[in-house]
């Protein structure tokens, strides 16, 4: 199972997400990494383990008040061991990763209708698509975007908000439905993992990765935990 560390940007620092209430996040600072300099976070992330994805939300360009782009693409500088999943709303070429490796656009629902992801699919055919459930478990787009999987690409990330930074499990009726429905998919499960018990369970579902970030901050997933994780799992 891979663990992808997650980093949500606002105004050019990394902030704590809890359930999708973008505009009350507040700078990060944890138990893991005390700063919020998003350099400062991937590097604590390193030290827990030698990840090579991570996924990074860039919340201005999101809520549609300006972008971290300067940042993000200094990072493809800065780690060019890392392949960095980047949610900007949007999949059009706005970043400069020194090769593809680099760089994997993804799409929210929340961002996208069925015509838009029908056209999207046959230009940009490596990327990804979040399925977005907002803080009260409710859709976020167009619903036809939910079942129809003919326009999804092979990767898709389940992301359920109510559950992000809340310390409440993952949303596993939800999860076991599409990877029962869809098998053919390799679905992304995101919001309430909490520790090692919780990826197991995941695991027992086929979900092979994660995107985590409370888990990592409040140490209940050590670097000792990922490395028993990664030989027994």
């Amino acid at each position: 199972m891979q663990i992808i560390p997650v980093i949500d940007i606002k105004a050019g620092q990394a902030v704590l997400a809890n359930q999708g209430n973008r505009k009350n996040y507040l700078p990060l600072s944890t138990p893991l990494c005390d700063s919020s300099q998003v350099e400062d976070v991937i590097n604590a992330y390193l030290q827990l383990s030698p990840f090579t994805r991570m996924y990074i939300a860039d919340l201005d360009a999101l809520m549609g008040l300006g972008n971290n782009q300067d940042l993000i693409n200094a990072l493809f500088i800065r780690y060019p061991q890392l392949n960095f999943m980047i949610d900007s709303g949007s999949l059009k070429k706005c970043y400069n990763p020194a090769n593809n490796k680099q760089l994997t656009p993804i799409i929210g629902t929340e961002s996208i209708n069925q015509k838009s992801l029908a056209k999207e699919r046959q230009l940009t055919p490596d990327f990804i698509l979040s399925l977005d459930f907002n803080s009260e478990h409710a859709i976020m787009g167009d619903p036809i975007l939910y079942e129809s999987s003919a326009l999804w690409p092979k990767e898709l990330i389940i992301m359920t908000l109510a559950l992000v930074g809340k310390n409440n499990g993952a949303d596993l009726e939800k999860l076991k439905y599409y990877c029962n429905t869809y098998p053919q998919y390799n679905f992304i499960a995101a919001g309430g993992i909490r520790h090692n018990e919780d990826l197991l369970q995941l695991k027992e579902l086929g979900i092979q990765q994660v995107l985590i970030a409370s888990a990592l901050h409040n140490k209940t997933l050590t670097a000792q935990s990922i490395e028993q994780l990664h030989e027994h799992v």
